[in-house]
């Protein structure tokens, strides 16, 4: 057996290895995480800020030329929202933190002496998912209180909510992403990473369907299972590399 070989035959858990106390090691993955993405994270902090501020600057306008009365009928008859922009940013923001955070762990299979930090490799894996999954829910949290807090100030609770619910999905869009993106990219095989890319993009449209805000509401218990379970994907994608296949 030739040394690539034996890289792969140590147990999923390896639950002799020793391992940092006090929860250490997952302290080092987080700051080592946060090294990888931060720059990332910044631009799309930024690019968040740029949308929902211009957006506000164009609700203002609107309501000062068109008057209130022209706008609310829009909002209530036509199903008008005004943050269509975050569609795409949520979901390009899950994408954008995986790929920085798991792609530069494929080249040259680096994923392998990640692994083999003195940490359980569930642990290892699963400490660099919940990075990004709280970067990512803090910056959405962000997100859906500014939109919150900024419609309100122009119009009643009521439209506040619409817009609410208008986004929410998308948000948990932006989750799922991630994680279906981190799925992909630790497949080890090309063509099995196409299929992967296919599926991913069936899954993600769930997110996406162009209906009224409200009409997700007896959806989004689902779809927040469905991230739920999309952590596992990532685990599949891990044994199959840990395995060897090609």
């Amino acid at each position: 057996m030739n040394n690539a070989q034996q890289t792969f035959d140590y147990p999923l858990s390896r639950a002799a290895a020793p391992s940092f106390g006090g929860g250490r090691g997952e302290v080092s993955l987080f700051f080592k995480e946060w090294i990888k993405s931060r720059w990332a994270l910044l631009v799309t902090l930024l690019a968040f800020a740029g949308i929902i501020a211009y957006t506000f600057i164009y609700m203002s306008t609107e309501l000062r030329v068109l008057g209130a009365g022209t706008v609310w009928e829009s909002i209530i008859q036509k199903g008008v929202t005004h943050f269509d922009y975050l569609k795409y940013l949520c979901l390009l923001a899950g994408v954008l933190l995986a790929v920085v955070q798991y792609a530069p762990e494929m080249v040259n299979k680096r994923l392998k002496l990640t692994l083999h930090l003195p940490l359980p490799e569930y642990r290892i894996v699963l400490s660099m998912l919940l990075f990004g999954i709280l970067s990512l829910a803090a910056l959405f949290l962000l997100v859906y209180a500014a939109v919150g807090v900024g419609v309100n100030r122009y119009y009643p609770a009521e439209i506040t909510q619409w817009n609410l619910a208008a986004i929410l999905p998308w948000l948990w869009g932006g989750l799922a992403a991630y994680l279906l993106t981190a799925w992909i990219i630790i497949e080890p095989v090309w063509k099995q990473r196409l299929w992967n890319i296919l599926m991913a993009l069936c899954l993600l449209k769930l997110f996406y369907f162009d209906e009224i805000p409200n009409a997700y509401a007896p959806l989004l218990p689902y779809l927040i299972t469905f991230c739920a379970l999309g952590i596992t994907f990532t685990f599949y994608s891990l044994i199959r590399f840990k395995d060897g296949v090609q």
